[in-house]
């Protein structure tokens, strides 16, 4: 059975996952690139064209509201990629997009960002921590940018809400500035303002304005929708080669996620990925369908009859191709598809095809570092080749909470989560356990009476032998009752330490939590620590 990588995120504030490290990464590239030359002829030619294909597309793009001036000088036959969801996510993954900057200018390379606006959009918001003076707790509150999306593709959910939209830097300022100066979202809602007079589709906008945020901090990469990527010739062809032998791949990604889910001891039928089903003749492929009338995915399922493939949704949706050509097929699937058929990549796929395809090298986060594991098994087994090399970036940066700000009764393990909580939660309920079985303990910090002190001491000393301990236990315990009512106000001082550490430790979980949106961030922390990790 295959050993897999476990890809883990770093604990330390702002330290960075890096595998392999960054000193290896053109002799990587190199690599892949020589190991590419020996894939069979289709696949080689599929990516000289798919790749010129690709460059065009991603300039003609990213051009519409940024410079690209900068790609005149790099070697446009030397592609980096990397790519992650149109959305607001952490700054452990916004590294990614500057180590690809990063990378791509010292191989002298073009690095292009897939948006991945196939997926389906999960919140219209921002979870922000909150701290409450009265409570003198953090809670994690939303703040919307745009009404719910309702389970469709990135690509198909537009705003619907400009008054939420165009308000949304200063919600989520004023929710956050307590705890963070200046977070980025300012900046940032500018290029998002502007994007919007663009495109009025959410992963547009997210994605554009970021993009722009980057073009301000020096970041240079190109970016293309997986959307337009879907619409490419090379991805016609690509696709219609694992339709032509759908059972084939399917048998491939069905035996591979076996074996990977038996490597892990993952039980879930869903998990990473759920099967491709066979029914009725109907063979499943690793793609979703969807369009304007109808923006929810659905499965895209293949029949072959002779030379004739029906591409169907089972619902409504059908295409009729002739196989007998795959090329003129792939034209033909081409010219069937439109506002209403969009075929899409699944995530397996996207990534096979970017790095089998269109790159040199990938760059994956954590759960794609993981993930695509699978993909190289499902890819070796189908195509008969050894894939490409990837590497996994990532990185662990908190929020940097506001130094001396008055938060409370000058509570400021609420607001530095880098402080240790000094009041151990196990050790104050021991002590309070203390209180009841051995109350004289706290001689020391109450006014506990003599007599009865001494009528305990007396009573441990002289320990009666096993089967003649019942009149002795009796005697313990009313002393210890005794004892205990006197330490009432010890009792209530430890109840309140421990409510006070749980409270103390619930808000530094919140606040040290790497998962806060980038737009909750300064910008010169991040960009701070960026710069350490790519020196590194």
């Amino acid at each position: 059975m295959p050993a897999f990588r476990a890809y883990r995120a770093p604990s330390a504030n702002g330290a960075g996952l890096i595998d392999p490290p960054l000193m290896q990464a053109d002799a990587v590239a190199q690599a892949n690139r020589a190991l590419a030359e020996g894939y069979p002829d289709s696949l080689r030619n599929l990516r000289r064209s798919g790749r010129d294909e690709l460059v065009r597309a991603a300039l003609a793009y990213t051009s519409a509201y940024r410079d690209v001036h900068w790609t005149e000088g790099r070697d446009s036959g030397r592609i980096i990629m990397a790519g992650h969801q149109p959305t607001l996510f952490h700054p452990g993954v916004w590294f990614k997009n500057f180590a690809l900057s990063h990378l791509a200018a010292c191989q002298n390379s073009l690095a292009i960002n897939l948006v991945v606006d196939n997926d389906v959009a999960s919140d219209a918001s921002v979870r922000v921590p909150v701290y409450d003076d009265l409570s003198r707790r953090v809670s994690m509150q939303s703040v919307a940018f745009d009404r719910a999306a309702s389970g469709v593709p990135y690509e198909q959910w537009r705003i619907a809400d400009r008054a939420l939209f165009d308000s949304f830097s200063q919600r989520l300022t004023a929710q956050v500035q307590p705890l963070v100066a200046n977070p980025s979202v300012n900046l940032l809602w500018g290029h998002a303002k502007s994007a919007i007079q663009r495109c009025d589709f959410a992963g547009c906008v997210m994605a554009q304005a970021r993009h722009a945020l980057e073009a301000d901090l020096g970041a240079r990469t190109l970016e293309l929708p997986v959307s337009v990527v879907s619409r490419t010739e090379a991805f016609a062809r690509f696709i219609v080669r694992i339709f032509d032998r759908a059972a084939a791949f399917a048998k491939a990604y069905n035996d591979s996620l076996a074996v990977y889910r038996a490597a892990q001891g993952i039980r879930s039928r869903s998990h990473p990925v759920p099967p491709l089903g066979h029914e009725d003749g109907w063979q499943e492929t690793p793609l979703w369908i969807y369009g304007n009338d109808l923006p929810v995915r659905r499965a895209v399922w293949v029949r072959r009859q002779g030379d004739r493939l029906e591409i169907s949704d089972r619902a409504g949706v059908a295409l009729d191709i002739d196989m007998s050509d795959l090329d003129q097929a792939a034209d033909h699937l081409r010219g069937q598809c439109n506002d209403d058929v969009k075929l899409r990549p699944r995530a397996l796929l996207t990534t096979m095809f970017a790095r089998l395809v269109l790159s040199d090298l990938f760059l994956h986060g954590i759960g794609g570092g993981k993930y695509d594991q699978l993909g190289d098994m499902v890819a070796a087994e189908f195509f008969g080749l050894t894939p490409p090399q990837f590497m996994v970036l990532s990185a662990t940066i908190r929020l940097p909470i506001a130094q001396g700000r008055a938060l409370g009764n000058g509570d400021r393990e609420v607001v530095r989560p880098e402080d240790s909580n000094e009041d151990s939660i196990a050790l104050l309920r021991r002590q309070l356990r203390q209180t009841v079985y051995q109350p004289e303990r706290f001689a020391g910090q109450a006014d506990l009476s003599p007599e009865l002190l001494r009528r305990k001491a007396e009573l441990l000393e002289s320990i009666p032998p096993r089967g003649q301990k019942l009149d002795w236990h009796r005697q313990v315990c009313d002393v210890n009752q005794r004892l205990s009512d006197e330490l009432a106000g010890v009792r209530h001082d430890l109840n309140r330490r421990i409510a006070d550490a749980g409270r103390i430790q619930a808000n530094r979980s919140i606040l040290r939590s790497r998962e806060h949106s980038l737009a909750l961030h300064p910008v010169e922390t991040m960009l701070a620590a960026y710069r350490r990790l790519l020196q590194t």
